[in-house]
């Protein structure tokens, strides 16, 4: 598989709110680490102790984590939160 970036580590996608962006259950998704991310990319993010991956959405002072399901609702962050970027996805691999 060729990735975007050299992604650090694998991680197993659960559930389906990344459904319109191709990233499916049980995919195994190619993880660059890294602590920042620009407008619009695809994250992995630690959010209140849980890992999900999102499309980042940053605003003037706000910060939203954007589903690609329209059955999944946005993450908005509040300032303070518990929320880490963890990496930025670069591709993914799935079993045949």
């Amino acid at each position: 598989a060729l990735f975007s970036l050299r992604p650090d580590y694998l991680l197993r996608v659960q559930g389906d709110s990344m459904l319109d962006e191709g990233i499916l259950d049980g995919d195994l998704v190619a993880v660059k680490r890294s602590a920042d991310a620009r407008n619009g990319q695809v994250v992995v993010a630690r959010v209140e102790g849980e890992l999900t991956i999102k499309r980042l959405e940053l605003g003037r002072d706000a910060l939203r984590l954007l589903p690609r399901n329209p059955a999944h609702a946005p993450i908005d962050i509040p300032a303070g939160s518990d929320f880490a970027i963890e990496g930025v996805y670069c591709g993914l691999v799935r079993d045949a």
